[in-house]
């Protein structure tokens, strides 16, 4: 390898990525206007989904392994919440799948075009429980 020339990056894998983050309620315009900061920023297809405490972000990412694009997305937070205006608020769950994984669990749900079309949208509220 020449000197200065950076090493080769063979290509890694697809990874489906959801990080759930929650805290302490805040503003919901302030949340959308941070989410679509990040969104602006990351510079993929990102869908964020928020509430007042809530946040979930899911997006694609590259790696060799599962392991590093965990790594990876622990860090993405941290990394543009404060240029993005978002809370200081924990990672609270967070879901790598690789395609086929993905493609099984979310081949046939309605919902799969909601949850992961590109853009910020308010987090539906969950149906009602019945009372037994």
């Amino acid at each position: 390898m020449a000197q200065g020339a950076a090493p080769l990056r063979l290509p890694g894998v697809m990874w489906h990525v959801t990080l759930t983050f929650h805290g302490q309620p805040q503003r919901p315009p302030r949340l959308q206007t941070g989410l679509e900061s990040l969104a602006f920023h990351h510079g993929v297809d990102l869908s964020a989904r928020y509430s007042e405490d809530t946040v979930e972000l899911r997006y694609w990412d590259e790696g060799q392994d599962c392991r590093s694009v965990v790594d990876h997305a622990l860090g993405l937070w941290d990394e543009h919440r404060p240029d993005s205006g978002l809370p200081a608020w924990p990672v609270v769950g967070v879901e790598v799948l690789d395609r086929p994984s993905f493609r099984r669990r979310w081949s046939e749900s309605p919902e799969a075009v909601d949850l992961l079309e590109p853009g910020v949208r308010p987090l539906e509220p969950p149906p009602p429980t019945l009372d037994a």
